[in-house]
């Protein structure tokens, strides 16, 4: 079930309680592949619509005569636009934040629907870092920076973070306020190390509850230990595999010096 291992590429989630549902797909199966963003941040919604030809095989094939919707909670629609090789985008979609929004894909006689809630974005404190000469297990060291925010008092907030060093994609990885409700979080990258004229910028998005768990059942389904992986839950309905994601996101940057 290798078309797992392209969700969320280069996430490090945390695992779930919750129990991974098992879906009886096999080797003839194609299945349908949405996988939606509206990023609160440049007010863009960007959807991949894709087949597997087998539900084993890495292929995809692209599908491009979707008709795809966003509505939002007080039920207003916008199309979301073809624009090739089995991408949807609409630009200019302003945000309104603390609501639900519901995407729709119709395609070959079937109509697949996802919700969302959109949070408001969470500020991040500046970026610190601190020098540790050798590193975990006695590796080499470095420089370990820290995203640092405060988490609202109210409860149910879910986080995904990503970093960049010199404009490449270092590693991403998800928490949540289980243990934090209400306190300053410094939270180590600890996938690497910097070095001095470093570049680093971090990225903290507030994502919706279901995608949380969908990304943290991904995560269990993909390291089974050389067991058969599972399905996550479904995030679409009509037993459409992949997510919706609307999120807010906040970032910081430095140069390690």
């Amino acid at each position: 079930m290798r078309y797992l291992l392209a969700l969320f590429i280069g996430t490090a989630l945390i695992t779930s309680c919750r129990k991974v549902i098992d879906v009886d797909l096999n080797e003839t199966d194609p299945a349908m592949v949405i996988e939606a963003n509206f990023s609160a941040e440049d007010s863009t919604v960007r959807v991949l619509v894709s087949k597997t030809t087998s539900y084993f095989d890495n292929a995809l094939n692209m599908v491009n005569d979707a008709l795809i919707t966003i509505t939002d909670q007080s039920g207003g629609v916008q199309t979301v636009t073809f624009i090739g090789n089995g991408y949807y985008e609409l630009t200019g979609y302003i945000p309104q934040f603390n609501t639900t929004y519901t995407i729709t894909v119709s395609q070959g006689g079937q109509m697949y629907t996802s919700s969302a809630f959109l949070h408001d974005a969470i500020p991040q404190e500046p970026i610190f870092y601190e020098y540790l000469e050798q590193g975990f297990f006695g590796g080499e060291g470095g420089y370990l920076a820290y995203v640092s925010y405060n988490d609202p008092i109210q409860e149910g907030d879910y986080f995904f973070v990503e970093y960049t060093r010199n404009d490449t994609i270092g590693g991403s990885f998800q928490n949540d306020d289980l243990l934090t409700n209400g306190n300053m979080v410094n939270v180590p990258l600890f996938q690497e190390f910097f070095k001095l004229g470093d570049t680093v910028e971090i990225e903290l998005r507030t994502i919706d509850k279901k995608v949380f768990k969908y990304n943290t059942e991904i995560e269990g389904a993909t390291d089974t230990g050389g067991a058969a992986p599972a399905n996550p839950t479904y995030q679409w309905t009509n037993r459409a595999l992949g997510y919706f994601s609307a999120h807010s996101s906040s970032r910081q940057s430095m140069v390690i010096q």
